[in-house]
């Protein structure tokens, strides 16, 4: 009974509202237009047109930087008896990494002790000709003859402690290795009861200063012609795949490695922390030069929306900005090479963009 009531009382409503003649009004979208005050308040890019970069990805290697890097070769033959440091320890200039018996550095001791005790002779009768020349019992030129004695002496002395002092400082039969420079002992050969002679082609020890690295990186035939000395380049290791690092490339080694034709070249990059360790892995990416030309824009200005890109581009027409598609052929450093949809001198918006977009949406 009560759906019967309601039902009715709808129809009465319904033909009351026929009745009077009345009309419900389709609802209006508001209009919207992109006024000075809010564009003073965006960004906003110029299409430009630049040379076309691609982007190349490489391969290189982790190496220590050979300019401060010291490699070491005992000077003397002998038995090693003593290692004191291992792989990947960190020495400070001067500390000893080994310790060699040398009959050589015997020899070189005993030649400085000799020298020693002949100085101090020839000191002591040089103090007595000067005594005899002052009183008159000798002549000048015993006097002089005897300085010259001393002279030698003080020479042969200086000469032999050198020798000693080059040869690792030691005394007696110990020849003692050390570290020219602080750094990481990155290569070591040495090991107790090792034999070491001069003519070993290899260094007992190789110390390196790791507060910045090379990169050695192989650039393809394909790619000779637009890699260039100067270029910037990113790259990225297994041990730290969310990590970047930056550089440059210093020098290019004109010539093609023979066994897998490519050519090298050399990135000089910042070590914070020590985290990049020679023979590591890097993938590098750079830009390839390239002589033509195309419309480009910086990348922070393009929509994505259903698989394509757009921008707004500034007219002279209300609403002020118009939603534009564009062909987007690849993206370099921040920089969009853009084939279609563009042409230079056009005004896009680089800040909000997304919020404009989808208020122009709203209204078609």
């Amino acid at each position: 009974m009560q759906t019967l009531f309601k039902t009715a009382l709808v129809i009465y409503f319904l033909t009351a509202l026929y009745a009077c003649g009345n009309t419900v009004e389709p609802i209006r979208k508001q209009s919207w237009e992109l006024n000075d005050s809010l564009l003073k308040r965006l960004e906003v890019d110029t299409a430009a047109v630049t040379p076309t970069a691609h982007q190349v990805s490489l391969t290189g290697k982790i190496t220590a930087n050979e300019d401060k890097m010291a490699q070491i070769f005992p000077m003397v033959s002998g038995i090693v008896t003593n290692v004191k440091v291992h792989s990947g320890d960190y020495v400070q200039k001067g500390q000893v990494l080994a310790l060699i018996k040398s009959p050589e550095m015997a020899t070189y001791t005993a030649d400085q002790t000799i020298s020693e005790k002949e100085m101090l002779t020839a000191k002591k009768n040089l103090e007595v000709a000067e005594s005899f020349y002052t009183s008159g019992l000798n002549s000048q030129q015993e006097y002089e003859t005897a300085k010259n004695e001393y002279d030698k002496a003080v020479a042969a002395w200086h000469k032999s402690s050198a020798i000693v002092d080059i040869n690792g400082g030691a005394h007696q039969s110990t020849y003692a290795v050390k570290a020219p420079v602080p750094g990481f002992v990155i290569i070591k050969r040495a090991a107790e009861n090792m034999q070491w002679r001069p003519d070993n082609s290899d260094p007992i020890f190789v110390v390196a200063d790791l507060h910045n690295v090379w990169a050695i990186i192989n650039i393809f035939e394909s790619d000779i012609a637009g890699i260039r000395e100067g270029d910037k380049v990113e790259m990225s290791t297994l041990s730290y795949p969310d990590k970047t690092f930056s550089g440059k490339i210093e020098k290019i080694y004109n010539v093609l490695d023979p066994e897998n034709k490519v050519m090298k070249a050399r990135v000089v990059i910042d070590n914070p922390g020590y985290l990049l360790k020679p023979e590591m892995f890097v993938s590098i990416k750079t830009q390839r030069h390239s002589d033509t030309s195309s419309i480009s824009i910086p990348s922070r200005g393009i929509i994505f929306d259903k698989d394509k890109y757009f921008v707004l581009v500034l007219t002279d027409k209300k609403p002020g900005v118009a939603i534009r598609e564009i062909k987007v052929a690849s993206t370099v450093e921040g920089r969009a090479q853009v084939t279609a949809g563009l042409v230079a001198g056009d005004k896009i918006i680089a800040s909000r963009q997304v919020f404009i977009y989808e208020t122009l949406q709203d209204l078609q």
